[in-house]
């Protein structure tokens, strides 16, 4: 960037020349290096015995370091300083298992020991020439001793005459040009690595006192934006501008300034600043808030997308809702395996969006993804809700994406596909009426005077209940319904007595509701499907859990679900000892206010309710009209709602077991195919057959699910299934992420805060979030410095 004295550039930041100064290790072919202006060719040796063709070939034919010693001899001008600092700091040195090329000296095999350069510090060894090299006669030395001779061995040619090397080597030290290179070499040192500064700056000493000076006052700004961002605390107050009194305790200017005054009492350098002359010097105003949350936004969204396409493999999770200004905000979260193949889901942004077909979500997502930074061809899966515009199969979100990335494999959320499951079982007569009765009885009981009186029996009663208020039943996540339903069932006792109370003592409506729901709930169907539905809930709702958590891949997702759908099994066929359980606590719960458990009027015609015929006791009439159907259908709908999530399995079950079929080959083929050519065709099968003889001596105990399997596979051996591994594991299980995003969102974007604008929103989401995540002060003030603005610190 140009420089100008307008910006925070040259104001903030300490302005240093941008050098190359080392690189470590880097081998490249020397015809590469020869080709740099700024660096002659080597020349050949006049050393008696030198055999200069072969050397000048194994030249050609190996790779060297760019920072050996002799690139930087025989040049045709002076060395820059960068070059300079090169070869007095920076230049290659052998390793202690390096072999050094055996000279012949008539009878004798001589050889550069490594040894003499500890003894000469000066001293340097050069691989291209196979000789060693005075580093700072090199660097400053211009011509040999008396009358300006040329020079010769140690600056300009190696020395090899390693007979004489250590007595040669004591006639070099004393030698006046070496030391006067020497001098050089220390003033050098002492100007250029130890200041590090400009030209300009170096003669403007008061200039740099002053950026660093404005930089430390943006310190405690920061520090409490960040402070506020991180714990959802609103930073704006009704009178938020014009200068700080810190005195004044009385007058509300908003979390921030508040923050700012109750420091400045014990921080005399910043109640200086806040107090000092000037008023728009302070760095405290809304806009400048604005912007030093939008730098937040741009560092730790640039360290997520850093290691998400460092990764090269990623699969993107979105959900939309309305917000509290009725903006539709999209919310795009990405599920990635970082370098320590630890599995992780974050949140990048919220997206305002205006339509909601697939075509345009498509292409807000699309959109998304390239304005965060991430390269959408290592996108390997999507995940979205069963929403028609999302998961449609003509003109849904995920056909569009995957028509242009063949490779993003859809996978709808496990956690609704439960949640569809068990809306769908409970959708039978029996079951729906008793959940409904329940929802009713949350809302009769939601209001001061209705509840006083369930609280008074709740009171008198002997034993104390751990609940004391009815729950509502969730209407989106059915398996919170069993939280709802289990209080139920232990204050059933005290609302039955509310009831009766109200519906004996009260002479308005509401004795008229309460004798209908009491009449409801004493009803033998209720309450055998009340205890039912607990206890098939019971099951799911644990599995529900493990579905919204981030370290779960589908793998280990499938083997939850068919755990729960072979116990549901075991229940069906054992129904009549189960139900017997079942039927018990219903009696007994009956028992206490003399209800008597009675079945249905049964008769040979009846289209409205459940006839079975040949029933000879209430027991097996409730099994066969409850509890059987509800079961069937249960099992019936998780095997249907998973089934997609099987079949995207299929293809790398073969990777979790030894045994290969040829079923496995068949699918495993298709897999590969699907991901070639990032996949190896040829070498695949290999690895394959390698990591199934692994599977079988270590008896499958590296693979229960796919998180296990990717730690064990070593990458190294099994490129290719460690990368299908990998993929699996970044496959969608749940869109939990983008949901609880959305419970920041409710907490960021109130009803005092809707006017909130798109940047603002982001940089205190992802603040919030991504609590983690480590922010320098000095890369918020060197982003900061990129922005143009006039020139108004007054110190």
């Amino acid at each position: 960037m140009k420089r100008n004295t307008h910006t925070l550039d040259s104001f903030f930041k300490p302005q240093q020349k941008k050098t190359n100064i080392h690189v470590e290790n880097e081998d490249v072919p020397v015809k590469k290096i020869l080709s740099k202006k700024s660096v002659a060719s080597p020349q050949p040796l006049n050393a008696p015995g030198d055999n200069t063709s072969n050397i000048d070939k194994s030249i050609k034919d190996s790779e060297i370091y760019v920072d050996d010693i002799s690139l930087f001899t025989n040049t045709s001008k002076s060395l820059t300083n960068e070059e300079k600092l090169k070869v007095l700091k920076h230049i290659w040195v052998p390793p202690n298992n390096f072999t050094f090329p055996v000279i012949e000296n008539k009878k004798r095999k001589l050889k550069f020991q490594s040894s003499w350069m500890n003894l000469f510090p000066w001293l340097a060894y050069s691989k291209i020439r196979q000789g060693g090299y005075c580093k700072y006669c090199v660097a400053f030395s211009k011509y040999g001793g008396i009358g300006n001779q040329p020079l010769g061995q140690l600056v300009v040619n190696p020395f090899i005459k390693y007979k004489d090397a250590l007595q040669d080597f004591r006639a070099h030290s004393k030698k006046k040009y070496h030391i006067e290179a020497v001098l050089d070499a220390e003033n050098f040192l002492d100007v250029f690595e130890k200041r590090k500064l400009p030209i300009i700056q170096q003669i403007d000493n008061d200039r740099v006192i002053q950026i660093q000076e404005n930089r430390k006052r943006l310190v405690p700004i920061i520090q409490c934006i960040l402070l506020c961002g991180r714990e959802d605390i609103s930073l704006r107050g009704h009178r938020d501008h014009g200068q700080i009194d810190i005195s004044d305790d009385k007058c509300n200017e908003g979390n921030f300034r508040a923050i700012l005054k109750y420091r400045a009492k014990g921080d005399d350098y910043l109640k200086t600043v806040l107090e000092g002359p000037g008023k728009r010097n302070k760095y405290i105003s809304p806009g400048i808030q604005n912007q030093i949350i939008e730098a937040c936004n741009k560092i730790i969204l640039k360290k997520i997308v850093d290691k998400i396409n460092m990764s090269e493999c990623f699969s993107v999770l979105a959900d939309e809702t309305t917000d509290i200004s009725t903006t539709e905000q999209l919310s795009i979260c990405v599920r990635y395996v970082d370098s320590k193949n630890i599995l992780n889901e974050s949140f990048l942004q919220f997206f305002s969006i205006h339509s909601l077909t697939g075509k345009d979500l498509a292409t807000s997502i699309l959109r998304g993804l390239s304005d965060c930074g991430l390269n959408c061809e290592f996108m390997y899966g999507q995940g979205y809700d069963g929403a028609s515009n999302m998961a449609g199969e003509f003109r849904g979100v995920q056909k569009i994406i995957n028509d242009q990335f063949p490779r993003a494999l859809y996978v709808h959320c496990s956690a609704h596909s439960l949640n569809l499951a068990v809306s769908s079982s409970s959708n039978i007569r029996p079951i729906r009426n008793c959940l409904g009765i329940v929802e009713k009885l949350h809302v009769f009981f939601n209001t001061p005077k209705r509840n006083n009186v369930l609280q008074n029996e709740i009171e008198k009663a002997d034993h104390t209940p751990n609940v004391t208020t009815l729950k509502r039943l969730c209407a989106t996540r059915w398996m919170q319904r069993y939280d709802a339903l289990n209080d139920f069932c232990e204050l059933y006792p005290y609302v039955v007595k509310s009831l009766s109370y109200i519906a004996s003592e009260w002479k308005d409506t509401s004795a008229t509701d309460a004798c209908m729901l009491l009449k409801n709930i004493q009803d033998s169907e209720f309450m055998v499907s009340l205890y039912v539905t607990k206890v098939l809930f019971s099951y799911g709702l644990p599995i529900c859990k493990q579905l919204q958590k981030e370290k779960i891949d589908l793998k280990k997702t499938i083997d939850l679900i068919e755990n729960v759908i072979s116990v549901l099994t075991d229940m069906r066929e054992a129904s009549e000892k189960e139900f017997k359980l079942i039927f018990n606590e219903v009696k007994k719960s009956a028992d206490i206010f003399e209800i008597t458990i009675n079945k249905k009027r049964i008769t040979t015609k009846q289209t409205n309710r459940a006839n079975p015929q040949n029933i000879k006791s209430d027991e097996d009439y409730f099994r066969v009209t409850i509890f059987l159907p509800y079961i069937d259908h249960f099992i019936s709908q998780l095997k249907e709602r998973f089934i997609n999530h099987k079949n995207i399995l299929i293809g790398f079950e073969c990777l979790f077991h030894s045994e290969f079929t040829d079923k496995d080959k068949i699918e495993f083929q298709k897999l590969v195919d699907l991901y070639s050519p990032i996949i190896d065709k040829h070498n695949v099968l290999a690895e394959l057959k390698m990591w199934k003889l692994k599977l079988a001596s270590s008896c499958e105990s590296l693979t229960k699910n796919g998180l296990d399997a990717l730690q064990n596979c070593d990458k190294d051996i099994y490129p290719n299934i460690h990368f299908l591994f990998k993929i699996l594991v970044t496959l969608p299980v749940s869109t939990a992420t983008p949901e609880r995003s959305f419970s920041t969102l409710k907490r960021l974007k109130s009803y005092c805060r809707n006017s909130m604008n798109e940047e603002r929103l982001n940089g205190l989401a992802l603040l919030s979030v991504h609590r983690t995540i480590d922010i320098n002060i000095n890369e918020v003030i060197d982003e900061l410095a990129t922005k143009q603005r006039k020139f108004d610190f007054v110190l």
